[in-house]
């Protein structure tokens, strides 16, 4: 495995599933080890740049999200010359509004396109010069959210009784708790780059290790100001992300994929659930120096040079990336998940059909992603529908392998168009379902 797990792995007794000789299954397990954290297999989708089969037209979407918007005027900068290039930068006119913490780089705004080509032909490949896309995540409820407390009262709802704890219907179809008697996922950290997570949650709060924020908080002296502690969920989609990796086994509400993994939040993401390209890229990076051996991102945009350096840099240091295919319902292209790099996961429904909004193509794995019930911020409860939700049931299974130094990733063969499935819906033990 390019990345063995950092802590001291689970004991396996000899009745562990992996010890043991199966049957040949009417559904047969595919597998590829974690060491080759790309696209495994003879059988698997090549890559975008030379897929044969892979339709064009879709690929318009994450082209628009590339492309600058008319009179944009933020931008990343990445370069070892950082401070030459930020003075060029102002003597084009422009602002350097904050620089990346990870990654020598920082945010700009230049007056022009016209500003901008003059710096790229200045410093060329010396420098990575680029619009600063909007990230943003897609999903959808898939019943009422909780209730807000009484409307204008500026007082939040009180905390809500909590429920005798269920099992989703996604943990179950992902074998987990035939895993938990062997590994739980204890030792492995998971990052979750998304909308930050409450650190309260009763269901979560003792198995989160911290976290830091990367959106703007404030401006000093017409300066952009980011507080990293302030990494808190302000939408609820990043807070459902880490209850299905990892909410607690303790008699309440729910019951995550890896019940014992520690959770780290970057919050890359605003209370709309968007956020700009740089910040996702500064998140992933935080991710690694805070000990997270998986990434979770369920988000997505255009293709950026930034974020393919903090994805390859992130992937040379062994962590496990694990990205959302999207929900366009397309052969479409979105990143951080058409990386190489990454896992690219589609959903399926609990009838084990592809989601009728789920994106397709050059798939690794497939998981659960409608109905999905889990941890929202209120610390209460709510199922959501995407492949936002797919995503983190294979974050989770990569935490349980990782936590008992297996560098195989399961998955169940559920019939459907390679395409659609990948390697087919991950599996947490290396039987059939």
């Amino acid at each position: 495995m390019r990345n063995p797990c950092r802590a001291k792995p689970e004991s396996l007794p000899d009745n562990h599933p992996s010890n043991l000789q199966h049957e040949p299954s009417v559904n047969p397990m595919r597998s590829h080890t974690l060491a080759n954290n790309q696209r495994a297999g003879a059988a698997v989708a090549v890559r975008l740049n030379s897929s044969p089969w892979r339709p064009r037209a879709p690929l318009l979407l994450a082209l628009l999200l590339s492309l600058p918007v008319l009179g944009q005027s933020r931008y990343v900068i990445v370069s070892e010359r950082l401070a030459e290039v930020e003075q060029a930068a102002q003597g084009r006119g422009g602002a350097v509004q904050h620089r990346l913490k990870y990654l020598k780089g920082a945010v700009v705004d230049l007056p022009d396109q016209a500003a901008a080509a003059a710096l790229r032909a200045r410093f060329g490949a010396r420098a990575i010069i680029e619009p600063d896309i909007v990230y943003s995540i897609d999903f959808q409820p898939a019943a009422p959210p909780p209730g807000k407390g009484k409307p204008g009262s500026g007082n939040p709802p009180p905390p809500p009784a909590q429920p005798p704890q269920t099992l989703p219907w996604g943990i179950a179809a992902v074998q987990a708790p035939a895993g938990w008697p062997f590994y739980s996922g204890a030792g492995v950290i998971v990052g979750v780059v998304d909308t930050g997570i409450q650190p309260d949650h009763p269901d979560l709060a003792a198995n989160i290790v911290g976290g830091e924020n990367f959106i703007v908080t404030g401006k000093v002296r017409g300066k952009a100001v980011v507080d990293p502690t302030k990494w808190g969920d302000d939408n609820g989609h990043g807070t459902h992300v880490a209850g299905t990796i990892a909410a607690l086994d303790n008699g309440i509400g729910v019951v995550g994929v890896a019940p014992q993994a520690g959770l780290f939040a970057a919050k890359v993401l605003n209370s709309s659930g968007s956020g700009y390209v740089s910040a996702v890229a500064d998140g992933i990076l935080s991710c690694v120096a805070n000990g997270a051996q998986v990434i979770s991102l369920s988000l997505g945009g255009g293709d950026a040079e930034v974020l393919r350096l903090a994805v390859q840099s992130a992937a040379s240091q062994g962590a496990i990336l694990v990205a959302a295919a999207g929900n366009g319902g397309c052969a479409c292209a979105l990143y951080p998940s058409s990386y190489p790099e990454v896992l690219r996961i589609s959903a399926v429904n609990s009838n084990l059909q592809l989601a009728s909004f789920s994106s397709y193509g050059d798939i690794d794995y497939t998981a659960p992603g409608v109905g999905v019930l889990s941890t929202v911020i209120g610390s209460s409860y709510a199922a959501y529908n995407g492949t936002s939700m797919a995503t983190p049931h294979v974050s989770g299974v990569v935490a349980l392998m990782l936590s008992a130094g297996i560098d195989t990733l399961y998955a169940v063969d559920i019939g459907l168009p390679f395409e659609q499935q990948g390697n087919g819906l991950v599996s947490a033990v290396p039987v059939a379902p």
